[in-house]
């Protein structure tokens, strides 16, 4: 599985997960670096007060994926869930991180 691939199944977890909270994206942008791509995505108003949730998901190593929200309970419980998403696709896949 293409590292874009996995991106955009990361986003769409992520996304589920925060229509469940009642948190909506409103845009979502994805740069392609060299060695990473970052993911941000912007939210409408909440009950949270967050704008913004960034997540950095690393080529060279996908498990190292890192997210970024500014409340700590919601970096881990995002984590969490983009640490299974991961695990289902690169886990057992191991040529998905080579390609």
């Amino acid at each position: 599985m293409k590292h874009r691939e996995i991106v955009g199944r990361i986003v769409e977890a992520v996304v589920w997960h925060l229509r469940r909270e009642s948190i909506l994206v409103s845009t979502c942008e994805i740069r392609e670096k060299t060695s990473r791509y970052e993911v941000f995505l912007r939210l409408e108003d909440n009950i949270a007060g967050l704008s913004t949730i960034k997540i950095i998901y690393y080529n060279n190593n996908p498990l190292k994926t890192r997210i970024y929200t500014g409340r700590t309970s919601l970096d881990l419980r995002l984590k969490r869930i983009v640490k299974r998403e991961l695990e289902k696709m690169v886990g057992g896949d191991e040529d998905a991180t080579q390609g």
